[in-house]
């Protein structure tokens, strides 16, 4: 019993009242401003899927964890992969050949 009693006023007291700010809700290369510059993040945009199409004319078909390791994407940021991979296939510049495997668009 006198446990039970312990653990509830605990958890009463555990978090403040008071607002807590929060952090950024989104990741960018690009240096944190005020201002956003669409020119750049084609920069990257395209950057990323030259890398995806050098990567597959390259080494061929491989998986999409093996591309990812080939050109660092982990260093990328959250989701920048898979926005990458998709646009790269919308533009006819990579092939999805298989479930989870890509390779070149030519060949």
């Amino acid at each position: 019993m006198q446990n039970s009693a312990q653990g509830s006023s605990a958890t009463a007291t555990r978090r403040p009242t008071e607002y807590r700010e929060r952090g950024p809700r989104s990741w960018s290369p690009l240096q944190p401003g005020s201002t956003y510059d669409p020119g750049e993040d084609r920069y990257w945009l395209e950057r990323e899927l030259t890398l995806l199409e050098r990567a597959v004319k390259d080494k061929g078909e491989m998986r999409r964890s093996e591309l990812g390791d080939l050109i660092g994407c982990k260093y990328w940021g959250p989701e920048r992969f898979s926005r990458a991979l998709k646009a790269a296939v919308e533009q006819g510049r990579i092939k999805h050949t298989r479930i989870g495997r890509y390779g070149p668009a030519d060949g």
